[in-house]
């Protein structure tokens, strides 16, 4: 018990300085919390238009519709990580040396300092929910969506995987100097299949199997099913097996390019 207080205090500061980082660039959280916000305004609109007198459209009314993509716009200000553009920073201009000298994981490191970044992001995001919130208030259903443990189960799986999927592309920078390329390419599928433009039921159903398959539905998509109760029993069993699956993946695979990168790494920048 006597040695676990210099880790917590340790990890408590580490924590608390990353906070305070965030506090200093909170104008900087609210912009990039805007890019998300437009999107999830204009979509509903592009929608409800699209109805033309219909009660349905792929399964969803015009309330469950606007609910998709207020509940896709609050989880992915949770869930969604991107750790991996620090990283390369890091490793580019050298400072990731500073790391390997310190006496904790930098895996937890990154953790830390993304889970100070999640809080006070959040913190900033509800005015902006609100005022979200009140634009659509007319189509707001309060009936009918599922709050209970498997999907907070689903929410807390997602974002350790897109932990986990952003930490492991970090890592990359290990092995290539410019990466930049790569992690644009990764918000390609990423756009689609995790459900943040159009939900994965509006999609041909090839990309639903697709998207099925991939890690990208299990970082966001997953859980606002759930909370739609748009999933079967055996639907949500599979979602969880295949989250866990991946999360293992990610896991294994940023140790893997972790071992094997500090064996590439040259401090370009120092």
């Amino acid at each position: 018990m006597t040695a676990l207080v210099p880790g917590l205090r340790k990890w408590t500061t580490v924590f608390s300085v990353f906070l305070q980082d965030g506090l200093a660039y909170r104008g900087q959280a609210v912009i990039w919390m805007m890019t998300n916000t437009v999107p999830a305004v204009i979509m509903p609109i592009v929608w409800l238009a699209s109805y033309g007198g219909r009660s349905q459209i792929g399964g969803f009314s015009p309330s469950q519709m606007v609910s998709y993509y207020l509940v896709t716009l609050c989880l992915s200000n949770v869930m969604i990580t991107h750790v991996m553009w620090d990283m390369a920073m890091e490793i580019r201009e050298g400072r990731f040396s500073v790391f390997l000298t310190r006496p904790f994981s930098y895996m937890a490191y990154q953790f830390a300092g993304n889970l100070s970044w999640r809080l006070m992001r959040g913190a900033l995001f509800v005015p902006i929910f609100l005022v979200c919130a009140a634009i659509f208030r007319p189509y707001l259903r309060w009936e009918g969506y599922h709050l209970g443990w498997t999907f907070w189960a689903a929410v807390l799986g997602g974002h350790l995987l897109s932990f986990c999927v952003s930490y492991t592309m970090g890592l990359l920078a290990l092995f290539f100097v410019e990466v930049r390329s790569i992690y644009m390419f990764y918000y390609m599928p990423f756009t689609f299949l995790s459900g943040e433009l159009v939900p994965l039921a509006l999609l041909p159903k090839w990309a639903t199997a697709l998207a099925q398959m991939l890690p990208f539905r299990y970082t966001l998509a997953f859980p606002v099913e759930i909370f739609m109760n748009r999933l079967s029993p055996g639907e949500m069993g599979y979602g969880f097996v295949m989250l866990a699956g991946w999360l293992i993946v990610m896991f294994l695979a940023s140790r893997v390019l972790w071992k094997k990168g500090l064996r590439h790494y040259t401090g370009v920048g120092m």
